[in-house]
């Protein structure tokens, strides 16, 4: 692949007005790579996590000021101490800490995690709603 070459991305993105939680796989250029992830994490200020799923490292990009906007929607629940709201894309880096794209694999082992963690965001907003009643 050479370096001008489009990296692809798997994002679980946030329609605020439904308050669903879309998965999507997408290209970005390698050039572009801060405009491209503001476009599909639709913010102004992206933040970079490194988590761990089944023995791999992954880039979960996030809008930094999700927490501050009306009504944020929880989209990815890792644990009590990492909730991420709004959408949110995937990413891996090389060695010299590049982005890369992601493969194939990457993309099904992401969705199979986000599936398997999607029990975990239903009882979280579960709970919450508990808290505001």
């Amino acid at each position: 692949m050479n370096s001008n070459s489009p990296l692809r991305l798997f994002s679980l993105e946030v329609n605020t007005e439904t308050k669903s939680i879309t998965p999507h796989v997408r290209y970005i250029s390698p050039d572009n790579v801060l405009k491209d992830l503001y476009r599909i994490l639709n913010c102004d200020l992206v933040t970079c996590i490194e988590i761990e799923v089944n023995g791999n490292l992954f880039d979960v990009y996030s809008d930094d000021d999700a927490l501050l906007k009306n009504s944020p929607v929880p989209n990815l629940y890792i644990d009590d101490d990492l909730i991420f709201f709004g959408s949110v894309a995937f990413a891996k880096t090389d060695d010299d800490g590049k982005l890369v794209g992601l493969s194939r694999h990457d993309i099904h082992l992401l969705w199979d995690f986000a599936l398997k963690q999607f029990p975990k965001l239903l009882n979280f907003i579960a709970q919450q709603k508990r808290r505001n009643c």
